[in-house]
Parts: C-alpha cells; sequence; structure tokens
C-alpha cells in the first residue's frame, strides 16, 4: 500500500494549503503521436528521393554556375627574366593579350562583366589572423577626448602604434595583420578596334565591389573630404604600406580611407586558402566606348596589365587575375555543383544499401 502523502498527490485529488486555496494534482493525459522508426525498412525511400534531389540540384548548379565565360591569367612570375628565379620585391609591370572567346562562348559576354584577383595558398583563416582587427577603430568609434583616433585596442597586432619624429606615439590605422597584409596590385583593361594600332583604356569601376551590409561597418573617424588635413602627422601607416589612409582613392573622397571598397573587400577573410575577391567592375556606362555597352565584344584583342606589388614568394603563394561575367550567384564555381552531386551519390549508395537489405529480410 501506498504511504498516505502519496495518497493525497494522487491525480485529480483536490487538497487545500494552508492559504485555503484549492490546488488540483496535474492530471498527465494520454494522446495518439505518430513516431519516426529510423529502420533500414523505412529510410531506403527518403534516401533515393533526396538522391534525386542533389541531383538535379547539382547537375542545375553546374549547368548555371559552371557554365559562364572567364578568362585566367597567372601572373605569378610575370616579372621574372633570363636566369632570374627570384620573384620581385619591388614594383613591375606585366602584360598580356587575352582571348575572350578561346574555349568559352562568344555569345555569353553580355553584361555585366567583373575582374576578380585569386589568391592561392594563403591562409586568412588563422585564427589569430583573423582576429588582428579592431572593429571600433574600423567604425571610426575609437577616438580620443578631442575627438582624434585613439590607440587601437589591444586585439591587433603588435606593434600596433608607431612614433614619429617627434617622439609622440601614433595609432596605426587600419590597425592588425588583415589590413597590414592589403592586396596593393593595380589592374588595367584595355582593348584594340579591327584596323587600328592603339590600345584603348577601359573605364574600370572601384565602387560597388563591397557588399553593403559590409561597409555600413567601415567609416572615416573625421569628414571624407578632410582625411589628409585632419589625420596627418596624427595617426601612422600599416609597416608593409606604401601609402597613406587618405591615399586609397584620392579622386573619390566616398571611397577614400576606411570607407575604401578594396579595403572592405579585403577585410572580409576567406574560410578557404584559395580564395577569389572582386577587384573591379567593367563601367558599361563610359559614354567614350560605347561599343561595351552592352558587354565585351567578342571581335575585338584585350590587353590586361598588371602592377606588381603584392609579394606571395612569402607563403608559396600564385596570384591570378580573372574576366568574369556576373551572375545571380557570383562568378563561375562548380565547386557547389560537385559537391550537390557527391550528396546525391552518397544518398543512393545508402538508399540502394537499405533497399537491398530490406529485400533480404522478406
Amino acid at each position: 500500500m501506498g504511504d498516505k502523502n502519496d495518497m493525497e498527490d494522487m491525480p485529480g485529488e483536490e487538497k487545500k494549503t494552508w492559504l485555503g486555496i484549492v490546488k488540483e494534482s496535474y492530471q498527465q493525459q494520454t494522446s495518439s503521436v505518430w513516431t519516426p522508426e529510423y529502420t533500414v525498412h523505412t529510410m531506403w525511400g527518403p534516401f533515393l528521393v533526396m538522391g534525386c534531389v542533389m541531383l538535379v540540384l547539382g547537375g542545375g548548379l553546374l549547368y548555371v554556375q559552371g557554365g559562364y565565360n572567364e578568362v585566367v591569367w597567372d601572373y605569378t612570375d610575370c616579372c621574372e627574366t633570363g636566369e632570374n628565379t627570384d620573384r620581385p620585391k619591388d614594383s613591375c609591370k606585366c602584360s598580356k593579350v587575352v582571348n575572350i572567346t578561346k574555349e568559352n562562348n562568344q555569345a555569353k559576354w553580355d553584361r555585366d562583366i567583373l575582374l576578380y584577383y585569386e589568391l592561392e595558398n594563403f591562409h586568412q583563416n588563422h585564427r589569430q589572423y583573423a582576429d588582428s582587427r579592431d572593429d571600433k577603430q574600423l567604425n571610426g568609434d575609437r577616438l580620443k577626448s578631442d575627438g582624434f583616433p585613439d590607440l587601437p585596442f589591444s586585439d591587433c597586432e603588435d606593434p600596433h602604434n608607431n612614433d614619429n619624429s617627434s617622439g609622440e606615439t601614433l595609432p596605426i590605422i587600419p590597425c592588425g595583420s588583415i589590413a597590414n597584409s592589403l592586396f596593393n596590385d593595380t589592374v588595367k583593361l584595355s582593348f584594340k578596334k579591327d584596323n587600328s594600332n592603339q590600345w584603348n583604356p577601359v573605364s574600370l569601376l572601384r565602387t560597388g565591389i563591397a557588399m553593403p551590409f559590409d561597409k555600413k561597418r567601415f567609416n572615416n573617424p573625421v569628414e571624407d573630404s578632410q582625411l589628409s588635413t585632419e589625420l596627418e602627422g596624427k595617426i601612422a601607416k600599416p609597416r608593409d604600406w606604401t601609402k597613406q589612409l587618405w591615399e586609397l582613392d584620392p579622386d573619390n573622397p566616398s571611397n577614400n580611407g576606411l570607407e575604401n571598397e578594396d579595403l572592405i573587400v579585403w577585410m572580409r577573410v576567406s574560410a578557404l586558402a584559395n580564395f577569389r575577391k572582386l577587384w573591379r567592375r567593367v563601367d558599361h556606362e563610359d559614354q567614350k566606348h560605347t561599343e561595351l555597352k552592352d558587354g565585351l565584344n567578342t571581335a575585338y584583342p584585350y590587353k590586361l596589365e598588371i602592377e606588381y606589388n603584392y609579394d606571395v614568394s612569402g607563403f608559396n603563394g600564385r596570384k591570378k587575375v580573372i574576366i568574369a561575367r556576373d551572375n545571380e550567384f557570383g562568378a563561375k564555381n562548380t565547386a557547389m555543383g560537385w559537391l550537390a552531386i557527391s550528396a546525391a551519390i552518397f544518398f543512393f549508395s545508402f538508399g540502394f544499401l537499405f533497399s537491398a537489405l530490406t529485400r533480404l529480410d522478406q
């Protein structure tokens, strides 16, 4: 027999507390529910269905995202001449005439045309590298009481400040390893019309290459038009930069300083060691060359010119420039398609295995 206390707490029994409030014990309700059974007899069908879905998805991605035109030029060793096998430490210039129709569909060079740079064997995903930044500084909020930039947060890799000629300690803006390793090669694109020996420069846009929500996180500490006058002598540039902060794009104040889109694109670290980042956009609205308003004219030869500044020998890297056509999924990329097909193979394999085991049990 149960205890007296157990009897008092039986479901449905009413009882009074010392306050005189009537309480009713909780009653467990029972209801019919469906519980799935995860066995080989029940899961072979869903696995085959998922395999079909992933196969269709992978084929679609390969057709849509892998079928776009692109021209790739690996210019890592373009400055090596003769018996010189050392990669360049100083700036040099390289050029190459590219054939945009070779191994590409001539009808698919319509606008918009983008230029990417690609780095290989560069691990931006290293934890110490990725953490070496000061987001408050990049947002323009790391200020002293007088309104001028203050020393950065300790997350930035040392040395994060620099002594000028007067001995005063100046904050480096932007600080950290990511900003210090900013990609600084420059690219030019030109074309030559029929029966002409003159190369005509293609207008390349330096804006519209960064994601809108990334741009909101980068702000100059002073007015865009007063960067040089307000900050000169009060901040220092990263130790490996050849330009001051206000010299990143002096022709466009809204794309200068911490709001420079080349800097913003670089500061979004890549998850992989081999990555591409958007470099330039072809200006199809340029009135000087209306023949490019609908895309690249496949009847013209094109020439890429690179000012080689970025040394990749320290990490055994490679550098490439890519001319590609814009699409809804970004640049040409077959990785997602093959990943989906790999998943389809996985589902099909286990689906047929489960089906065979089910037949053996019957």
